[in-house]
């Protein structure tokens, strides 16, 4: 789901409504692994699962965003970020993961940055919003038409379409970061989790079937990327007030109980994705290395009360 700019998004046009009873059986499918051909979700040629993808549609859109063209800078932009993350595990003593704590961090973050992103475009508020109507056209149309919006617009087309909110996040932290290493790894991690993350990880969590090359279907079984009943048997549900985080949805146990289709406020919701769009690389940057300090003093001594009352065992 990306940004564009046509008729396809457009809200309130009337479109040829599917029968009661398609619905009903979208509704009851179970996502028990039986599979079952889809034929009238977009482009969908050689998908066989995930039957139920598109269940109780509102039918507010005529169809999906239109699918733009990738420009020549969008590839120079990945090429940057690519090099950036390279040069990072050269030649940090660290390298570009840093630690186990770090990682773990920014898996969870990244994901809970694009539920708090999700669920704001998700609101009907954001499409009288000039600067945000093209997002949100593209976030809330996609409900309507799942399959045309991600694999209609392809993995690479959706990488791209995170462009805009990366050069956002690089921009802040050098507003506010310390520009240090950490600063680099914080910001890139970001990157690579949040935008990279969350348009392959949405994309296939649409991707049907066969189509899924062995090492995404892995990475699902293991929650690093979003698994598709996790997302489509629950964000796709109406009124799809679940489930927003899009990366792998390490945050969504947690969110799911303050995120919805109607709370927290829509200028609340815009207030604190603005706030973590601006400081959240210099909050995380400056709070990594007081964090592992505790961490390991609290660790060492758990170790040394075991070893101190292993000896009374026996």
């Amino acid at each position: 789901m990306g940004k564009g700019a046509g008729a396809g998004g457009n809200a309130g046009t009337p479109v040829v409504r599917r029968s009661t009873r398609v619905k009903a059986q979208q509704r009851e499918a179970a996502f028990d692994g039986n599979v079952t051909r889809v034929t009238s979700l977009g482009n969908t040629t050689g998908d066989t699962d995930f039957a139920a993808d598109e269940r109780d549609r509102p039918e507010r859109f005529r169809g999906p965003e239109p699918v733009l063209p990738t420009k020549w800078w969008h590839a120079v932009h990945h090429a940057l970020v690519l090099s950036a993350c390279v040069a990072l595990q050269v030649r940090s003593r660290t390298g570009f993961f840093h630690s186990l704590f770090l990682t773990a961090v920014m898996l969870w973050y990244g994901d809970a940055y694009t539920a708090v992103l999700h669920c704001a475009l998700d609101r009907a508020e954001c499409l009288k919003v000039k600067i945000l109507n093209g997002a949100a056209r593209g976030f809330q149309a996609h409900h309507e038409f799942p399959y045309a919006s991600t694999r209609g617009r392809g993995v690479y087309r959706m990488v791209c379409d995170t462009h805009r909110i990366q050069i956002i996040t690089v921009a802040s932290a050098l507003l506010f970061g310390r520009w240090t290493k950490m600063t680099a790894r914080v910001c890139l991690m970001k990157l690579v989790v949040s935008a990279y993350g969350g348009a392959v990880g949405h994309f296939y969590a649409h991707g049907g079937g066969g189509s899924r090359p062995r090492w995404v279907k892995v990475m699902q079984k293991a929650h690093l990327l979003l698994p598709p009943k996790h997302h489509v048997g629950g964000h796709h549900v109406a009124p799809h007030g679940i489930n927003f985080g899009i990366v792998n949805g390490w945050s969504n146990r947690v969110l799911n109980g303050a995120l919805n289709d109607k709370t927290p406020s829509i200028d609340c919701m815009l207030r604190v994705w603005a706030f973590l769009s601006l400081f959240d690389v210099a909050i995380i940057e400056r709070l990594v290395l007081p964090a592992e300090a505790v961490l390991k003093h609290v660790g060492g001594q758990v170790l040394g009360e075991v070893k101190g009352f292993a000896p009374r065992l026996f």
